[in-house]
């Protein structure tokens, strides 16, 4: 079976964030969190801008968010974790989309491919969202991985 997008750029953004220096559990937590947030901008074509008042309003309460602990990311956080679509991301929630769902040999061909990607990319690619987007994630996206 090929493997779709989501897995990919899940992993993707945890070799990134890893590279960045980020710990495991939360570059696990920030890669899934940008994948779902790269899912709702292409859903509904939104501009980050109209994509940081969406997460405003999905707010089930009073949450303050804060918006400079991702900020490389241009994601939220609460409570030190990223929060996407109304919810806080977990390194369990990229362990089920990229283990339970793909199997371990299936979730590791995932993550090797993506730790290649970044282990080849540019540190000034992996600091800008706009460049990683267009000059790492749009060339690879849809390199063959089959599990």
């Amino acid at each position: 079976m090929k493997v779709n997008r989501f897995p990919k750029m899940a992993a993707l953004q945890k070799f990134r964030a890893l590279k960045l220096g980020y710990d495991k559990d939360l570059a696990e937590a920030i890669g899934i969190a940008e994948a779902l947030k790269y899912a709702i901008f292409k859903r509904m074509a939104q501009s980050p801008k109209t994509y940081q008042e969406a997460e405003e309003k999905k707010k089930t309460e009073e949450v303050n968010l804060d918006w400079n602990t991702f900020k490389i990311f241009k994601l939220a956080a609460k409570d030190g974790l990223p929060y996407v679509g109304g919810k806080v991301e977990t390194s369990k929630d990229y362990q089920k989309e990229i283990f339970s769902k793909w199997g371990e040999e299936g979730g590791q061909k995932i993550e090797e491919w993506a730790k290649n990607v970044i282990e080849k990319t540019p540190e000034e690619l992996l600091t800008d969202e706009q460049k990683f987007f267009k000059k790492v994630w749009v060339p690879h996206r849809d390199d063959p991985i089959e599990v």
